[in-house]
């Protein structure tokens, strides 16, 4: 879970994640992290290893960049073997 914290803090997002918590009046947990990437995390995994940490407001503008730029897609399968990126799968 530290990691999930400390790739937060890279894409300066741990604060939002802190009130997103304190809003909904949750826990910090895995699960918590968790909703929190799959609801407010969008970027491609290509772009975060090169610490290009272009984020996307929602899914759909994501999505298109991926279209747009097939060289920022990477094989899901690959990615799960890796576990240190799995969290921003999609």
């Amino acid at each position: 879970m530290e990691s999930y914290k400390e790739y937060l803090k890279r894409l300066n997002k741990l604060n939002e994640y802190n009130i997103f918590l304190k809003k909904s009046n949750k826990k910090d947990n895995i699960t918590n992290i968790k909703l929190f990437y799959n609801k407010y995390i969008f970027i491609s995994i290509v772009d975060f290893k090169e610490k290009n940490y272009n984020l996307f407001t929602n899914v759909k503008t994501f999505k298109r960049y991926l279209k747009e730029n097939t060289k920022k897609k990477k094989k899901k399968n690959k990615i799960k073997k890796e576990k240190t990126y799995r969290i921003f799968l999609r």
